[in-house]
């Protein structure tokens, strides 16, 4: 179960998140705290062999700890969405691809078509 603690190291006051890796990916997780770096300084750290902690520190010294504790829990919600995405890519990823083959194949032939009668032109009228 993800767990929040709080606590003040030489960084500054921080709440660190603990997150099941079995749970959610490593991509799901780095996307996530991406999300959040524009509003907190977002450490992640290995709790246990297989949970990961995310840190997070303040950037403005205006800001309290609600805001931290409403982050953390913005971030779970993210979180779950972005796993759900994750899935989802994985189960359709063929599917997606196909599709977009399917959209772009008119255009691909053209672009093959032209490319084999003059491919100086396509660089030139590229820049």
């Amino acid at each position: 179960m993800d767990t929040v603690v709080q606590g003040v190291n030489p960084l500054g006051e921080f709440f660190l998140l603990s997150l099941d890796r079995e749970r959610y990916s490593r991509e799901t997780i780095m996307k996530t705290c991406y999300a959040f770096t524009d509003d907190f300084f977002i450490q992640v750290v290995k709790v246990a062999k297989e949970t990961t902690g995310i840190c997070f520190y303040n950037k403005n010294e205006n800001n309290n700890t609600q805001n931290i504790q409403n982050a953390v829990k913005h971030f779970l919600q993210l979180l779950n969405e972005n796993e759900m995405r994750h899935i989802i890519i994985q189960e359709t990823g063929c599917m997606h691809q196909e599709i977009i083959k399917k959209a772009f194949s008119p255009a691909l032939s053209l672009f093959n078509g032209q490319s084999q009668l003059d491919s100086d032109h396509i660089l030139t009228s590229a820049v």
